[in-house]
C-alpha cells in the first residue's frame, strides 16, 4: 500500500467506531493487495470505493454510516457502511444471502432482473436469491450489495469473496 492509499484509509478508519477498525483495515488492505485502488468519493460523508481500472470495476465500498433498513430489523445503528460485489461466488453464508434478499425486498422487487446494459459476456452476471417457496429472483451484479451484521468472524469470508470476484474479472478480462 502506498502512502496516499494508507493516508486515505487511515482518514476513514479514525472516523468509525473502534470495534470495527481492525476489520476494515484488514479488508481494505486485502482489496489493495488484489490491486484495487481506494478512491475517495465526492460525497458529504467520507466514503471510499475500491476500484481496479483495468476492469473498470469496484469490488468494495466503505462508508461512515450503513443504510437504515428498519423493515429488516436493523434500524439506526452506528455501524460503518460496507458494500461488496461478490456475484462470482455461489457459496456464501447467511449474512451474504440475507444481504441479497434485503436489496431485493428494499424496493419491493422493482430493481431485479437484467437491465439489458450489455455488459455481461455470455451468462448473466449477478445474484440469484431463492425463496423458501422455490421462487428465484435475479439481481444485477453491477450493483454493490450492502452487508449487515458483519464482524471479525466474517473477515476471511469477505476476503474469499473478493478474491473469487477478482479471479472472475481476471479470467473474463471484461467489464
Amino acid at each position: 500500500m502506498n502512502d496516499k492509499q494508507a493516508k486515505l484509509i487511515e482518514e476513514y478508519i479514525v472516523l468509525i467506531p473502534e470495534r470495527f477498525r481492525k476489520l476494515f483495515i484488514d479488508i481494505a488492505a486485502y482489496a489493495v493487495s488484489l490491486g484495487y485502488n481506494p478512491i475517495r468519493n465526492k460525497t458529504q460523508d467520507l466514503s471510499i470505493d475500491f476500484k481496479k481500472n483495468k476492469y473498470k470495476a469496484t469490488i468494495m465500498k466503505m462508508g461512515l454510516k450503513e443504510s437504515v433498513h428498519d423493515g429488516f430489523g436493523y434500524g439506526e445503528r452506528e455501524n460503518p457502511d460496507l458494500r461488496l460485489r461478490f456475484f462470482a461466488s455461489d457459496i456464501y453464508s447467511d449474512i451474504f444471502q440475507n444481504a441479497i434478499k434485503n436489496v431485493i425486498e428494499e424496493f419491493d422487487g422493482k430493481y431485479t432482473g437484467c437491465y439489458g446494459c450489455g455488459r455481461c459476456h455470455g451468462e448473466l452476471e449477478g445474484y440469484t436469491y431463492i425463496y423458501p417457496d422455490g421462487r428465484k429472483v435475479f439481481r444485477c451484479g453491477r450493483e454493490l450489495i450492502p452487508i449487515f451484521d458483519y464482524d471479525g468472524s466474517t473477515v476471511e469470508e469477505i476476503k474469499r469473496l473478493m478474491n473469487e470476484q477478482d479471479n472472475f474479472y481476471r479470467e473474463k478480462d471484461c467489464i
